[in-house]
C-alpha cells in the first residue's frame, strides 16, 4: 500500500515538473520562408545613416562587357545574391550607362533590402541614393519613370532632400534641375518643408546659383518652367549667370 502511495506521489511530481518546463519553454519561432529564386532577403534598415566604403562593381566571371547589365541573367544573380554588399551596389549605380540607369529603381530596392539607411552615402562620391535617383532621371542615359518610382519610395521612407554631396555641393533638387527632370522636381518640392528653403538653395559649384540658375545655364527649359511654376525666385543673384535665368523666364512666360 505504501509503495502504491509513493508511486502515485512520484507520478504527480513528474507531471508537475513537466507542466513547469512547458510554461518556461520559449515559444518556438516559425521557420523562415525560403527566399524565391533571384530575390534577395530583406534586412531591417539601419537606425543611423553611415558612409559606405568605396568598392568595385561586381561582374560575372568571363563576362564580355566592362559594365554591369541588370538585364543579363548572370548579373541578375549578382543583384539577388545577399553576399553582394551595399558598397558594391553603389559601385554599380555609379556606372553611367543606360543599362544601369534605366534600372535605378531595381538596384535601389536591392540596396534598401540590405538594410541601407535611406540617407546612407556612397563613400566615393558622397552621394545618397536620392542623389543617384535624381541623376538617373536624365533623358537618354537615364529613365525618368524609373527614377520617379525610386524617388517617390525614398520620400515615403523619409529621405532628407536637403542633404548635399560634399564634392559637388549639390542637393537632390540641384541634380534634378541639372538633368532636366521636372517629374522629380515636383516630387522633391512637395516633400520639402519649408519649400522655399530648398527651392532657392544655392550651390557653390555653380557660382552660388539656385536650381533655377543651374537649369538655365544648361538650357534645361522644362526644369526652368517647372521651377518658376513652383515659385522659384528669378531675382536671386548668382556670381555669373543671373541674366540667363531672367531671359528664360521671359521666354517661357510668353509661350
Amino acid at each position: 500500500m505504501e509503495n502504491e502511495e509513493e508511486q502515485e506521489e512520484e507520478r504527480e511530481e513528474r507531471e508537475e515538473q513537466e507542466e513547469e518546463e512547458e510554461e518556461e519553454a520559449p515559444p518556438t519561432e516559425p521557420a523562415a520562408e525560403p527566399v524565391p529564386e533571384n530575390q534577395s532577403p530583406v534586412q531591417e534598415p539601419a537606425r543611423r545613416a553611415v558612409v559606405h566604403p568605396s568598392a568595385q562593381a561586381p561582374l560575372p566571371k568571363d563576362y564580355a562587357f566592362t559594365f554591369f547589365d541588370p538585364n543579363d541573367p548572370a548579373c541578375q544573380e549578382i543583384l539577388a545574391d545577399p553576399r553582394t554588399s551595399i558598397p558594391e551596389l553603389f559601385a554599380i549605380v555609379r556606372q553611367w550607362v543606360p543599362q544601369v540607369q534605366h534600372k535605378i529603381d531595381v538596384i535601389g530596392n536591392e540596396i534598401l533590402k540590405r538594410g541601407c539607411h535611406v540617407n546612407d552615402r556612397d563613400g566615393l562620391t558622397d552621394m545618397t541614393l536620392l542623389h543617384y535617383s535624381c541623376k538617373a532621371g536624365a533623358h537618354g542615359v537615364g529613365d525618368p519613370a524609373a527614377a520617379l518610382r525610386l524617388t517617390s519610395q525614398l520620400m515615403l521612407l523619409g529621405a532628407d532632400v536637403s542633404l548635399r554631396s560634399r564634392w559637388t555641393n549639390m542637393n537632390a533638387l540641384h541634380y534634378a534641375a541639372y538633368f532636366d527632370v521636372p517629374e522629380l522636381i515636383r516630387v522633391l518640392l512637395k516633400a520639402a518643408k519649408p519649400r522655399g528653403e530648398l527651392l532657392n538653395s544655392t550651390c557653390s559649384d555653380f557660382h552660388y546659383g539656385t536650381a533655377l540658375h543651374i537649369a538655365a545655364s544648361n538650357l534645361c527649359l522644362s526644369a526652368v518652367k517647372c521651377l518658376l511654376e513652383h515659385g522659384a525666385n528669378p531675382t536671386v543673384h548668382s556670381s555669373l549667370i543671373f541674366n540667363i535665368s531672367v531671359n528664360i523666364e521671359t521666354e517661357t512666360a510668353g509661350k
